[in-house]
């Protein structure tokens, strides 16, 4: 008898003699779809080379400079090697790594103070001395934090005057976004088949625009300005002097 409420899944009876018996396992079809759906950053952020340098021109970074890197994959995607060429040897890297707090966050859903999934306040500069640090960059943690008033006001806090602060997110979640995948039968397929085994449904990703962090920011920045690229946004803004 059909399922009443089929899914992706609901019809791969069809394919065991192809892929075997596994395919019919929830559990193996729950561990396949996590193992392609995640662990994706790295990959991406390599390919995209061009917004990367864009996000270190903007940070205007020099050599010396103390530096705080807060993110998920930071060291994966490249960016402590990257930073550290630009800085060199006398410079300072600080990592705030939160992609198994961000995974965590997602599986248990935990909900932050704005009502978003997998967000949270973002306390681990607390122990920084103001104005610590040449420059700040948030490269794909934008959309974890539950407070981006907050989390912009303390990392501003620990920065120089006259410095720039930079965000860069690859885009996952956010009405456009939806959109583009509910635009096309094969990505609307794939994307429902892997997320109704990951354990959260892609409709609740936490996002933040770019103009919800403009408004974020307002006062707080000067001449702050946003980008986006094939679905990477990028804020940046200085630290009035």
């Amino acid at each position: 008898m059909a399922d009443k409420h089929p899914t992706p899944w609901s019809f791969q009876p069809w394919d065991v003699k192809l892929c075997g018996e596994d395919i019919l396992d929830e559990n193996e079809q729950k561990r396949w779809a996590r193992a392609i759906f995640l662990g994706g950053l790295p990959y991406m952020w390599r390919k995209a080379d061009v917004i990367r340098e864009l996000i270190y021109d903007r940070m205007e970074l020099r050599r010396g400079d103390k530096v705080l890197l807060l993110g998920e994959s930071i060291e994966p995607c490249g960016f402590v090697d990257d930073v550290r060429e630009r800085i060199g040897a006398e410079g300072e890297i600080r990592v705030i790594e939160i992609l198994e707090e961000a995974r965590q966050a997602y599986f248990t859903r935990r909900i932050g103070v704005g009502g978003q999934l997998a967000t949270w306040r973002f306390n681990y500069t607390s122990d920084v001395p103001d104005g610590h640090f040449d420059t700040v960059a948030c490269l794909q943690g934008v959309q974890h934090t539950d407070d981006w008033l907050a989390t912009g006001t303390e990392l501003l806090r620990i920065m120089k005057p006259g410095r720039r602060i930079a965000l860069g997110e690859i885009v996952l979640g956010g009405h456009e976004y939806m959109s583009k995948i509910r635009s096309d039968m094969h990505i609307e397929y794939i994307f429902e088949k892997l997320f109704s085994r990951i354990g959260w449904n892609l409709e609740e990703a936490p996002y933040y625009s770019p103009e919800d962090l403009l408004t974020a920011f307002d006062g707080l920045v000067e001449d702050p300005h946003v980008f986006e690229w094939k679905g990477i946004e990028v804020f940046w803004g200085r630290k009035p002097a």
